[in-house]
This record gives structure tokens, sequence and C-alpha cells, in this order.
């Protein structure tokens, strides 16, 4: 513990009281994350408690807490990646396939990837099981048509762990998957929500046609 402080004494800026007042999504936040993760990284800190063979060091999970513990005690400057390192990284180890293995789990262990979650749609608030995103299979690809609402640091994440209902005529808690989606994909449109609570905080996610192969979708 000791030791993560007086990294955090070294590492963080000294503005950073007001850095981190500017919300999750902001601009300064969002670039210092991929920095400071990344010195996490080559600390042997940031995904201790993952596998070796995903980029860990397979140490017990107390040592995992301890970082969460004085993270969010100074104002979180890992940013979105906690997100990537407690569970979008330990979906795609149970879940994944080989490839998206070697693709995603390198990026997130090292630092260098931002994500966010498209969980929340307007209709349907919290409750997923309401969600009407759809992914359409179509030749091999699916297309997406759909909004999600309240979605935290979208404005600068590479990709997003999207939910979506790819059966349509299932019943509400069944036919939803989770596709792994390039922010940058075409069709897809981040608009600001207005907010007092910090810079660039909340945002729409819109979804039109968006085509992405199938080999996105996490497990089956």
């Amino acid at each position: 513990r000791q030791d993560i402080r007086d990294f955090l004494e070294q590492e963080l800026p000294d503005n950073w009281d007001e850095m981190s007042q500017h919300g999750p999504g902001g601009d300064s936040q969002a670039a210092f994350s991929r920095q400071f993760c990344g010195r996490m990284a080559k600390k042997g800190w940031l995904t201790q408690h993952w596998p070796s063979e995903y980029g860990g060091q397979d140490c017990e999970p107390w040592r995992h807490s301890i970082v969460g513990e004085e993270m969010w005690a100074i104002g979180e400057p890992r940013g979105s990646q906690y997100m990537n390192v407690n569970w979008i990284g330990p979906a795609i180890m149970e879940y994944g396939s080989d490839a998206q293995k070697q693709f995603h789990l390198p990026k997130i262990s090292a630092g260098e990837v931002l994500w966010c979650q498209g969980y929340s749609e307007p209709e349907a608030g919290s409750d997923l099981a309401a969600l009407r995103t759809r992914a359409e299979k179509v030749d091999g690809n699916f297309i997406i048509n759909g909004s999600k609402i309240w979605t935290s640091y979208c404005n600068h994440a590479d990709f997003i762990f999207l939910l979506v209902r790819t059966d349509p005529e299932s019943s509400r808690h069944r036919g939803i998957s989770v596709l792994l989606v390039p922010m940058n994909t075409a069709g897809i449109e981040v608009r600001e929500i207005p907010s007092v609570v910090g810079e660039r905080y909340f945002h729409e996610v819109f979804f039109t046609d968006v085509t992405v192969p199938e080999d996105v979708l996490l497990g089956e």
C-alpha cells in the first residue's frame, strides 16, 4: 500500500486535484489516463491479478483490491481503464475467442486502450432486459441500429462493450449479446449531454446502420 502511495505522489501532476474534478470524460484526464496506466503497467500493477498468460502476474486478489482502494481515494487516475481491468478484460478471458484474446488483452494489460460500456438506453434506463438497440446478422456481419445514453468515457474510448438485442423475438432477458465494437466504426455518433457534474461527463451514442464483422461477438 505504501508503494502505491509513493507511486501516486511521484506520478500525479501538481494540478491533479483540479484535473480530477473535470470528470472522467474530460480531455486532460483521458490523455493522462493513457500515460498513467502505461506507467502502472510497467510496474506490473495494472493487471497484476490476471493470469500471467494474459499479461498478469498471478497475484492474489487482495493486492489488486489495495490498488483499487488507493486509486478511488485519490480520484481514480486510471480513468475508464478500471473497467478494462476489472470486468471487460476478464469477460474476454472467459468468453472470448483466441483471436479476441490475442488482440484485446495485451492492449488492456499494457494500459494502451480506453473502453466504454454501452448499457443504458433512453427507453430502458438501467433495465437491460428492455433494451432495444438491435444487431441484425446479414452476410457475415452485424448491422447495428439504436442508441445508448449516459455513456461515460465514450468521447475518448477506442472500443465499446456493447449490449444489443440479436433476437428480437426472444423473451426480455434473452436474445441479448455483447459486441466488442471499435468506436471509430462508420455510423457511430457521439453527442455530449450538458451537465453540471463535470466536463464532458455524460453522452449519448447513436448507431445508424453500423456494420461490423460477426467475429466481434463475445461468446455465444
